[in-house]
């Protein structure tokens, strides 16, 4: 009785650690400035996402206006794999704060999905997605670098910092998206059709 209780206990020991919640620190204000540029706008100087932005000639891109997605995965996921949709793990709006410019507030900490990829035994990788619309139709975006090597911590200690130099991640900026002319799109079109008529008659 007294063995089975043991081994019980030690069970379920093992079955919290697999799946234990283990937390980030997400928070960047005054860390990790989010950006937008563009040559045509302010001289092509970058600004801060926000009421910086605005007043830049960004409208679109101010306070609550820029869409950010977090993807995190095992360390050493392959790009493609990390950023599908199995690996999103939250989405946000920048700072509504008109004081906070360039600031996306995950949280510190930031508790990550309950599974054992993040339960603080192994490092992670993760990449941050960020895009907008501004007023005239425009559409920006941008990711930032790969933050890899991230312990995920657990139970009372300090969330892990995945802002800053190194291996971790600082700023990025969103730029426009550009969106291919309709001729462009026709004339590839005609040479997509020209190849696949060739390989039919060899």
């Amino acid at each position: 009785m007294k063995k089975a209780l043991i081994l019980s206990s030690l069970f379920a020991a093992v079955s919290f650690s697999a799946f234990a919640q283990g937390t980030i620190n997400a928070g960047n204000a005054g860390i990790t400035p989010l950006q937008i540029q563009d040559p045509a706008i302010n001289g092509g100087v970058a600004v801060s996402a926000g009421s910086a932005a605005n007043n830049a000639g960004f409208q679109g891109a101010g306070p609550g206006q820029v869409t950010i997605t977090m993807y995190a995965a095992a360390n050493g996921t392959s790009l493609a794999v990390l950023e599908s949709p199995a690996n999103l793990i939250a989405t946000i709006q920048n700072s509504a704060s008109t004081i906070t410019s360039g600031t996306f507030l995950f949280g510190n900490p930031y508790a990550l999905p309950t599974s054992s990829v993040f339960n603080g035994s192994s490092p992670i990788e993760i990449v941050f997605y960020g895009i907008t619309t501004l007023s005239n139709g425009k559409q920006y975006a941008g990711f930032s670098a790969l933050g890899t090597g991230i312990t995920p911590a657990t139970g009372s200690g300090n969330a892990a910092t995945i802002f800053g130099p190194g291996p971790l991640i600082n700023s990025f900026v969103l730029t426009p998206v550009v969106v291919p002319e309709p001729t462009t799109i026709v004339l590839g079109g005609l040479g997509a059709a020209a190849l696949l008529a060739f390989r039919r008659r060899k």
